[in-house]
């Protein structure tokens, strides 16, 4: 990962994790007017970072290393773009939607390629505790997934070859 937005992300993340546990409990209001600039200088939304470091809060995961490698993955590929819409929380696949039998998976699979382009709606977290307890049971982790994903190019045939690959490791 690149050492510059690697510094900067752990920076934000430190601010951020600061600002929440002295009540800071916005997105809006968890880093400086700065540190929201140069976060959307990368490419990240305030949601995204807020949601991790709220999860951390409140959860004691995903911790900092996850949330550097999902957001470090986004920033290596897209860095910089921002979209001009999110896809609406109702355009993703249903919890119990599934394929080849797993539920979860298309639904997965679509949020983190939002997250990728940058159109998943701020209502939804890609690492949310139902993905992160979906691939615990795979023995896989969010920045894995992510990269499985992003390989996989649309084919979620792949994607479940990467998850029954880690199941079986």
């Amino acid at each position: 990962m690149n050492t510059h937005y690697t510094t900067l992300l752990k920076s934000l993340h430190a601010e951020a994790l600061a600002s929440y546990r002295t009540g800071c409990r916005t997105p809006d209001t968890i880093v400086s007017p700065e540190s929201a600039a140069a976060l959307h200088g990368l490419g990240l939304t305030l949601w995204c970072l807020y949601d991790y470091v709220d999860d951390l809060s409140r959860y004691d995961a995903p911790d900092l290393e996850a949330f550097l490698g999902v957001a470090g993955l986004r920033v290596a590929c897209f860095g910089g773009v921002q979209p001009s819409a999110e896809i609406p929380e109702s355009d993703l696949p249903r919890k119990s939607d599934s394929f080849e039998g797993i539920a979860w998976l298309p639904r997965i699979i679509r949020k983190a390629e939002c997250f990728l382009e940058g159109t998943l709606c701020r209502d939804i977290m890609y690492g949310c505790s139902g993905d992160r307890a979906f691939l615990a049971n795979y023995h896989s982790n969010l920045p894995g997934f992510l990269q499985a994903v992003l390989q996989a190019k649309g084919d979620p045939g792949s994607v479940l070859r990467y998850l029954r690959d880690q199941a079986t490791a």
